[in-house]
């Protein structure tokens, strides 16, 4: 795969920086738009057949261009991205200029040399499914702020978000940290909302004294396919520094928010939540909700209640489960989630193979799960519970 990658650099690196060019004619330079598949390099030089491609996407990699209307281009290989500009005369791809036509579905970008690319005219579905990921996750189309937004400034530490991406790889939040300190310390994220929705991805970076690096932050397709969001609108963190030698808090709690195409709070709208068989509902009203939606029976950790919770109140909320039994047999938890106002999302209570095993009861054949839901505001000087239900669920 890395040598596609590097025949393709080899192919733009011997092109001239944009010294004019013919025309297109105008109609097929907008017929241009879209997503174009490489099936060909051929020339004198660096040339792969239409089998040799072929083979590659056997293996899960591809290359394409995807045409936006707004003129710029991106071209990917599996992971490996650069992007650029179009017009009617041409395209510009790392600083080099090509030139193109357009026969019906075949697309051929030429080179100062003469050698050619060939590509095909393809489909956003069809690339996913030739890289394995899952279709319609996130729309492309989307374009995400380029303009640096710092989200921590302390005594201790900052962090610059620098830019985002979205394709089929998910979603990407490219950082620049700095320590400001003489020692060796630990910026990680508590929590991660995304468009209201609750995702976990792990993200940490470790600095040395005065250190400043670059650090990214992916959520996975899977997990904004669940959630259903298609372009990120809103992006809420919670994030601490830790000493990293003595894994002592330096502070925690540091909340910032980022609107990374542009929009407005009031104009971020929350995933719809798809209703699931059997599920049952713990608490709905004004201050929050949840919902007890199955057992997750592919969970290799044990028993994984699967639920969904929203915070409807402005005030962070924390999710508690206390009293808890599982075949009427009394079971110990330390669950509890805490949730941003207006935040929703996914929680699992996780109960370990082993601790049920010493308790004598098989996760395999559970009959019922008792127990009691409390939820705190623990924005309160004195937390005040805002609801408080007993459970019987029945898998």
């Amino acid at each position: 795969m890395r040598k596609l990658l590097n025949l393709f650099l080899a192919f733009i690196l011997v092109s001239m920086t944009f010294a004019g060019g013919i025309k297109v004619n105008a109609e097929e330079s907008d017929s241009i738009v879209g997503y174009w598949k490489l099936v060909e390099i051929a020339g004198e030089k660096n040339v792969m057949s239409r089998e040799d491609l072929e083979t590659y996407e056997q293996l899960g990699s591809v290359m394409y261009l995807k045409f936006r209307e707004n003129g710029t281009v991106k071209f990917s290989l599996f992971g490996d991205e650069m992007e650029g500009w179009w017009n009617a005369y041409g395209i510009t791809l790392e600083d080099s200029w090509l030139t193109y036509k357009i026969e019906g579905d075949v697309l051929t970008i030429t080179n100062a040399d003469g050698g050619d690319m060939i590509c095909e005219r393809t489909t956003g579905d069809e690339i996913n499914a030739l890289l394995g990921y899952q279709d319609g996750v996130l729309d492309e189309s989307v374009v995400y702020s380029n303009k640096e937004t710092k989200i921590m400034d302390t005594e201790t530490a900052s962090v610059v978000v620098v830019g985002y991406k979205a394709d089929m790889t998910g979603f990407t939040v490219y950082f620049r940290c700095e320590n400001k300190t003489r020692d060796s310390i630990v910026i990680s994220e508590d929590k991660c909302v995304l468009n209201k929705y609750i995702f976990h991805p792990d993200w940490a970076v470790s600095l040395d004294s005065r250190e400043t690096l670059d650090s990214e932050m992916v959520v996975s397709p899977a997990e904004l396919a669940k959630a259903g969001i298609s372009s990120v609108d809103e992006m809420i963190l919670q994030m601490r520094i830790t000493d990293a030698i003595t894994d002592k808090i330096i502070q925690r709690g540091i909340k910032a928010t980022a609107y990374p195409t542009g929009k407005k709070a009031e104009e971020v709208k929350a995933p719809v939540r798809t209703p699931a068989e059997n599920e049952l509902i713990v608490n709905d009203d004004a201050s929050c909700a949840f919902i007890i939606q199955g057992i997750d029976p592919e969970d290799t950790r044990g028993l994984a209640v699967n639920c969904y919770l929203e915070n409807r109140s402005g005030g962070t909320l924390n999710f508690v489960w206390t009293d808890v039994t599982i075949n009427d047999i009394a079971v110990s938890t330390s669950y509890e989630e805490s949730v941003f106002p207006g935040a929703l999302g996914y929680s699992d209570v996780i109960f370990l193979n082993a601790n049920l095993e010493d308790l004598g009861i098989n996760s395999g054949e559970i009959t019922t799960i008792k127990g009691k839901l409390k939820v705190y505001d623990k924005t309160k000087s004195t937390p005040v519970v805002v609801a408080e239900k007993e459970f019987t669920y029945t898998p």
